[in-house]
C-alpha cells in the first residue's frame, strides 16, 4: 500500500505531538512527595499520621502524599502485618523514585507504621515478627531522594539513639538492640516517644500513644523544613 505525502506529514506530525511517556510522568511530579504508614487497626489511609501530613502539604503547596498499603492489623497477626508493611513500604518508596527521581521524599510513620519503615530503611531484621534478613530494603537513589523522617510512638524505639526525641529513657515492646544504630538516615530522623507510652516505651498511659500530633506535630514540621532547606 502506497502512502500520500499527505499521510506520511499526518503520521509525522502525529508522533511529535505525542509526548514521550517519559517525560511526561516527571514533568507532573512535585518537587515535595511525603510518604506516611498508619497505626495498629486505623482504617487505610494516615491514621494518626495524618496531623504530621497535613502540616507538611500545608506548608509546601504543590507536594503531594501517599499511604502505604498494608494490613496495619494487631493481635495474632501482627507478625504478618509487620512483615507485609516492610516489603511494602520498600517498594512504594522505590516505585516513587525511579518514576520521580528529582523528587524530594518525606517519610512519615505512627506506632506500627514508624516499625515497618524502621526495618524497611534501617534493615537489621525483626526477629520477634519473623523478619530474619538484615540488609535495607530501599535503593540508594531513593535512599538519596529521602531528606527527613518523622516517626511517632515506635515499637523498635531504643533511647539510645541519637534520633530519638522525647521523655522516654526505656524501649519500646520490639526495640532495637543495644549499640544498633542507623547510619544512612542518622541525621534525618526524628523519632518521638515520651515515657508514658505503653508501645514505644514502658509506660501505662495510651493516651501518650495516640497524642503525638498534637504535642509534636509543629516542632515536626520545623525538623521537616529544616531538612529540606
Amino acid at each position: 500500500m502506497l502512502l500520500t505525502f499527505a499521510s506520511v506529514s499526518a503520521l509525522l506530525a502525529s508522533a511529535l505531538a505525542a509526548p514521550a511517556p517519559e517525560l511526561e510522568t516527571r514533568q507532573s511530579c512535585p518537587n515535595i512527595h511525603v510518604i506516611a504508614a498508619r497505626e495498629t487497626t486505623a482504617p487505610a489511609g494516615y491514621g494518626s499520621a495524618s496531623t504530621f501530613v497535613n502540616l507538611i502539604l500545608q506548608a509546601y503547596p504543590g507536594s503531594t502524599s501517599e499511604a502505604v498499603n498494608y494490613p496495619a492489623t494487631g493481635g495474632n497477626s501482627y507478625g504478618t502485618s509487620v512483615q507485609q508493611g516492610t516489603q511494602n513500604v520498600a517498594n512504594q518508596i522505590n516505585s516513587f523514585n525511579q518514576r520521580c527521581p528529582n523528587s524530594k521524599l518525606v517519610i512519615v510513620g505512627y506506632s506500627q507504621g514508624a516499625q515497618i519503615e524502621d526495618n524497611a530503611l534501617c534493615g537489621g531484621g525483626d526477629p520477634n515478627q519473623g523478619i530474619t534478613y538484615t540488609y535495607p530494603l530501599i535503593t540508594s537513589a531513593a535512599s538519596n531522594a529521602i531528606k527527613a523522617v518523622i516517626w511517632a510512638g515506635n515499637p523498635r524505639n531504643s533511647p539510645a539513639e541519637t534520633f530519638h526525641y522525647g521523655s522516654c529513657t526505656a524501649g519500646g515492646f520490639d526495640p532495637r538492640p543495644s549499640g544498633f544504630s542507623c547510619p544512612t538516615y542518622q541525621s534525618r530522623i526524628r523519632s518521638y516517644c515520651d515515657a508514658s507510652d505503653p508501645y514505644c516505651c514502658n509506660g501505662n498511659n495510651a493516651q501518650t500513644h495516640n497524642g503525638y500530633g498534637g504535642e509534636y506535630g509543629q516542632n515536626a514540621l520545623s525538623f521537616v523544613r529544616a531538612r529540606l532547606g
